[in-house]
């Protein structure tokens, strides 16, 4: 064979190479969030015994993770995908959010993709299909509608609502069959089943959202009924049902969001329960430089009788109340630099008998450097 003939087949052989990793791709990627500041209380609330403390925490404003996505485009407007990624508290360098959680709660600690490990099938006309692990519908609709974003720390809509919450389920399920709509007329839905698999029952999710120009809207409702095992189940074997309304308007100078919510707490089959809390949230950002002034504002509260806890257990279990203010100072587009002054005030129906209410609160603050890549 000349080498003429030779050069020709290997071109054409890279050729075909070439066209092949094109239609495949594989993704690196992840949030490193380090903070110093001085808190007090946990992030399920402040409670009556809690002191002030100086500390150096991982994820401020979003919870460190690092994964792997990819996809492959199969023609015709189809394409597989998948992800995995994994919690880090980079403080430490332990893997996941927590450590195992003894009595009362007894789950044990994050597996090692308790962010995200699903697999997928989209079409640009038909939607997307997943099957896994991964955030649920209304926890998808919280971080993406308010001034914090997905922040566990100082967001006060995540933290009346998903953290130290009578709400079960966490922020995301596992055995999880999800379906997301394309986006018709401005319209998109979400729908997800998480299979029981010998947890009690199963949970359902769906989300119905809207957005036009400056405006967008989200309805998400949910229905939770499945036992935890690990922390990436959430920490309570309650059944729950909720609903969480929320609109924004962005106005250029200042954007707004708003929520409405409920969460019913059904307590399980052998302790049954009846208490309603009322969620309410509104939160802004308002560009200035090249950063934003964040301010947002929430609360949770029940009127229904609840039962007394220890004066040592942190959470209102009768009313919270989270507002913060800080500023995200843009470094560039991946680098950030965050200030954050919160107060946490919880009303507590604390024992010993008979039991009363207890009003505490605190304000911490924290600065730190977030880095996506």
């Amino acid at each position: 064979m000349k080498t003429k003939q030779r050069l020709l087949i290997a071109a054409w052989l890279v050729s075909l190479c070439g066209a092949s990793m094109a239609q495949s791709s594989v993704t690196l990627f992840g949030v490193l969030d380090a903070n110093v500041g001085r808190f007090k209380g946990a992030p399920t609330g402040v409670g009556p015994s809690d002191a002030a403390l100086w500390r150096q925490d991982s994820g401020g404003l979003t919870t460190s993770f690092f994964g792997l996505r990819g996809s492959e485009d199969l023609g015709d407007g189809l394409a597989a995908s998948f992800e995995l990624s994994s919690f880090m508290r980079n403080d430490s360098g332990a893997v996941g959010r927590s450590d195992a959680i003894g009595p009362p709660v007894n789950v044990a600690a994050d597996p090692f993709w308790a962010r995200s490990s699903w697999v997928g099938l989209s079409s640009r006309v038909a939607g997307r299909l997943r099957l896994g692990n991964f955030g649920s519908p209304m926890w998808i609709g919280s971080l993406s509608s308010n001034a914090f974003g997905d922040s566990t720390t100082f967001s006060p809509i995540n933290l009346v609502t998903f953290i130290g919450s009578p709400l079960t389920g966490g922020t995301g399920w596992t055995n999880q069959i999800a379906y997301d709509s394309p986006v018709i007329a401005g319209f998109t839905l979400a729908a997800a089943v998480s299979a029981s698999e010998g947890q009690g029952g199963r949970n359902s999710g769906l989300r119905l959202g809207y957005g036009n120009g400056p405006f967008a809207a989200s309805l998400a409702t949910q229905n939770v009924k499945k036992n935890p095992l690990t922390f990436a189940d959430g920490t309570s074997p309650n059944n729950t049902v909720a609903w969480q309304l929320a609109t924004s308007y962005d106005f250029g100078a200042v954007k707004l969001w708003a929520h409405l919510g409920r969460i019913q707490n059904n307590g399980t089959e052998t302790a049954p329960l009846n208490i309603g809390y009322r969620v309410r949230d509104l939160s802004a950002a308002v560009p200035i430089g090249t950063g934003n002034l964040l301010v947002g504002y929430a609360s949770r509260k029940t009127g229904d009788a609840v039962g007394p806890v220890p004066a040592t257990v942190a959470g209102g279990n009768v009313e919270r109340q989270v507002f913060t203010v800080g500023y995200d100072y843009f470094v560039s587009k991946r680098t950030d630099i965050y200030l954050m002054v919160m107060n946490d005030r919880t009303v507590t129906h604390v024992l010993p008998v008979p039991p009363k209410q207890v009003s505490t609160s605190a304000t911490s603050f924290g600065v730190g450097l977030r880095l996506r890549f």
